[in-house]
């Protein structure tokens, strides 16, 4: 057996795996550094109400009953721009029946608007 070809060849696939490992983390990294969407105009509400129930999920693993949001800093954590209503619309897509809103304008589509989510029964 040719045993110097053999660990040239198992070498060679140890790096092509390393390369790989390598990009599959770079994706990974950029998909969980706090979810930015920045000037992305594809970004979605679906994508909104990801990062809104990741913020959910992290507050309940801390111990945290409920947690309050308001658009405007959802709308400046993704780095959104005019993107409100957007933003509002997956805040009361997210809530469940028990949430409450804190605080709304008549247009409904305000920065200012405040929801706050209890988080009992998160898994």
């Amino acid at each position: 057996m040719n045993y110097d070809a053999i660990i040239l060849e198992l070498l060679s696939r140890i790096q092509k795996l390393e390369e790989e490992v390598k990009s599959l983390r770079e994706v990974i990294s950029c998909a969980s550094t706090e979810h930015t969407a920045g000037d992305n105009p594809k970004t979605t509400t679906g994508d909104i109400r990801t990062y809104i129930e990741s913020q959910k999920l992290q507050a309940y693993s801390s111990g945290q009953t409920e947690l309050t949001l308001k658009a405007n800093d959802i709308h400046k954590n993704l780095q959104l721009k005019n993107r409100m209503p957007m933003v509002c619309n997956a805040m009361r897509q997210c809530m469940a029946d028990h949430d409450v809103v804190l605080h709304d304008t008549a247009s409904g589509h305000s920065s200012t608007l405040e929801i706050k989510y209890y988080l009992s029964g998160k898994s």
